[in-house]
């Protein structure tokens, strides 16, 4: 059964990015996060991508505004005891995450599902701070969630067949495309898309090639919509850090991050998010090649 109502936890770039799309499904979203700022500027999101929906056709004006009404932003996490479904978005750190797990178990129906929108933490880890393992479950989204029309939905060791098959449903619903995998730390993406941003890294450590050079390989001969290194930076560069150092804890050295990458994130250096990464920023669009990296690169 498709839930009327699903709570978000984490009203950034994601997490207002997945509440978007469930409105869009035609379902109630409560909209949370610790910031409540935050909840303001994701709702401001929201409400921007779909104005430009319909400046472009892609949606009439009668749609965006019942989207728009259908994600309530809530200023407490004890707000969303009606949600039936609750999707977090929240940073990508495994003590963060089974905090709020322990939270929300307190608050929400034993019945309801929570699922994670994690790109690593293996849902087993996280599940087990709670009182009903079986109704949690990785559904993790693409970035950006409103775009990208593939979603992976993870079964943790004590996930049920219920809620499997609610979430495998709810994928549907919202047009998106399931792809399955086992709780293994980076489950099937992660697995294929880090390794490759890594040796890109690499590549531009040892200066094998420049950071243009390397995302155009990407781009012209790999038909990827945009290279790694940009990739890496519009994901954040601390994110793909991390996640590469869990991957690395559960497989092995050979997704051990790259000497550079570790700089840079020690340098506050995450890519959009910071105006800052392989390349400067001005909001979505890329200005030139951040010359900070060449330093770093020779230095190391």
């Amino acid at each position: 059964m498709i839930p009327k109502i699903v709570g978000v936890v984490g009203a950034g770039q994601m997490g207002s990015g997945i509440a978007q799309v469930l409105a869009e499904a035609g379902l109630g979203v409560l909209l949370y996060d610790s910031v409540p700022r935050q909840v303001e500027k994701g709702l401001d999101a929201i409400r921007l991508r779909l104005e430009k929906k319909v400046t472009k056709g892609d949606l009439t004006e009668a749609r965006m505004q019942d989207a728009v009404h259908r994600v309530v932003g809530v200023k407490t996490l004890k707000e969303l005891h009606d949600a039936e479904f609750v999707i977090e978005a929240v940073v990508e750190d495994a003590l963060e995450k089974k905090k709020l797990f322990e939270w929300l178990a307190e608050v929400v129906d034993p019945s309801a599902i929570l699922a994670s929108n994690t790109s690593s933490i293996p849902i087993t880890e996280l599940a087990a701070v709670t009182r009903h393992p079986e109704n949690v479950i990785g559904f993790h989204f693409m970035n950006p969630p409103f775009l990208m029309p593939g979603i992976e939905i993870v079964r943790g060791l004590l996930t049920s067949d219920a809620t499997f098959d609610a979430a495998r449903e709810l994928a549907e619903h919202l047009g998106k495309q399931a792809v399955v995998s086992k709780d293994r730390a980076g489950f099937v993406v992660n697995r294929i898309v880090m390794p490759m941003i890594n040796e890109a890294v690499l590549l531009v450590g040892e200066g094998t090639a420049s950071i243009e050079d390397i995302d155009r390989g990407g781009v012209a001969c790999l038909n990827h919509p945009m290279g790694p290194l940009a990739l890496s930076d519009t994901i954040g560069n601390d994110t793909t850090h991390h996640i590469l150092s869990v991957m690395q804890r559960e497989h092995g050295d050979r997704f051990r991050p790259a000497p550079l990458l570790t700089r840079m994130v020690e340098a506050g250096m995450f890519g959009r998010k910071t105006s800052a990464g392989f390349y400067e920023w001005q909001g979505n669009t890329i200005q030139r090649v951040n010359p900070g990296v060449l330093e770093f690169r020779n230095a190391g």
